[in-house]
């Protein structure tokens, strides 16, 4: 049996408490005989699939707002203390770059807006 990987954790944490899925066990009598294994690595995976998708809008949202600030800013790269930002504007993506001690993590987002979208809301 394969070992699972250790998943790398954010400084920060989701505030909403994760909704589990109702598990129910077999009744006496039943015909129709579960295979519990199954079940409960099917309910396993639609849990953490639900914490994915919900983080994907998380992420979603934080890349437009940094996507926002850079243009605001008028930057095209930003480069501090390990952190690394470089908005590509043929593809209208932020790449970020954040090291640590033996990390090296780069994240590629494309934006949903346009500049001329993201100029109008910050009212360039």
């Amino acid at each position: 049996m394969a070992t699972k990987k250790k998943s790398k954790t954010s400084p920060k944490k989701s505030t909403t408490k994760t909704k589990r899925i109702p598990r129910q066990d077999a009744l006496p009598g039943m015909g129709d005989s579960k295979i519990a294994a199954i079940e409960t690595a099917a309910l396993d995976y639609a849990e953490i699939r639900d914490k994915r998708q919900e983080l994907t809008g998380q992420e979603s949202s934080l890349k437009k707002e940094l996507l926002t600030l850079m243009h605001k800013l008028g930057k095209t790269e930003y480069k501090r203390n390990g952190i690394s930002v470089k908005v590509v504007t043929e593809e209208e993506t932020v790449k970020v770059r954040v090291k640590e001690e033996s990390d090296d993590t780069e994240i590629t987002v494309k934006a949903e807006k346009s500049p001329e979208d993201v100029a109008e809301a910050v009212g360039a």
